[in-house]
């Protein structure tokens, strides 16, 4: 009976430090989102706009819809980009040229954003080359193949690069795929860049884009970088990666100068 009675005591004392916390999952409020690439030459020069959406919804990033959308180039008269839906506005056959600062403009909902990005000279990408890999790790085969970029830094000038590879048609995307360099201890000099990220085997078709762009979206990109490889836990990264847009919209305005090379492996 003794026994019993010690048990009913510990029981009750295990029950009553039971406490119900209460975690408030409240949600931030919507922040915009705002994306731009504006490529040199002639092409369809498209911005997207969305909101933030709850942790919990798994639902598509909901699209802002009625925006003024205008597009500036060094002060000169602004241009209006026309909406396509879902999000989408669309300024058609825009031919944008290096060396050129751009103003792109965005009133939604009362609100006003404002980023600028320059579209720096053309970057100088003569060649693609390939050659076996001995790590022994990183495509089908035992010994994949390793690419590498060689390119010409310009003299003088802060110089950002990011260098995307498709892979048989198949654009590597993942977070460990995001591969930037810069010129900071190598200014003016001639690079050769072995891509990393993607390694191949015989058969393979590849190819390599070398994009050029500002400070600024390169920072963009090196934060979000840090954040999607997992780095952010362990180190002062924002929860969101750097912006260039006012009024704390998320997302980036970038201009780019771009030059693409193939090859396949035999």
């Amino acid at each position: 009976m003794k026994n019993i009675l010690i048990i009913a005591i510990v029981l009750l004392f295990f029950t009553s430090c039971q406490k119900v916390i209460k975690v408030d999952l409240n949600t931030a409020n919507p922040q915009f989102v705002i994306e731009a690439n504006l490529f040199e030459g002639t092409h369809d020069f498209k911005v997207h706009i969305t909101k933030t959406t709850s942790y919990f919804n798994p639902e598509s990033a909901p699209a802002v819809l009625g925006a003024v959308v205008t597009l500036s180039v060094n002060g000169n008269p602004a241009q209006t980009l026309m909406s396509a839906g879902n999000g989408w506005y669309e300024l058609v056959n825009y031919t944008a040229t290096n060396k050129t600062s751009y103003t792109l403009s965005v009133v939604a909902e009362g609100k006003t954003f404002i980023a600028d990005s320059y579209l720096p000279v053309s970057p100088v990408m003569d060649s693609l080359t390939y050659r076996k890999f001995n790590g022994g790790f990183g495509g089908t085969g035992i010994d994949p193949y390793i690419m590498t970029a060689h390119f010409q830094d310009s003299l003088g000038i802060g110089n950002y690069y990011r260098v995307i590879v498709t892979k048989n048609d198949s654009i590597q995307n993942q977070p460990f795929d995001l591969y930037l360099l810069d010129d900071k201890l190598r200014d003016g000099e001639y690079f050769h860049a072995p891509v990393f990220t993607a390694f191949c085997d015989i058969g393979d078709t590849m190819d390599v884009e070398l994009l050029s762009m500002d400070k600024y979206v390169f920072d963009y990109y090196s934060t979000l970088g840090t954040i999607l490889t997992g780095d952010a836990n362990n180190s002062a990264a924002p929860a969101n990666p750097n912006s260039n847009w006012s009024n704390k919209a998320l997302g980036y305005f970038g201009a780019f100068s771009t030059q693409k090379k193939s090859l396949r492996i035999k």
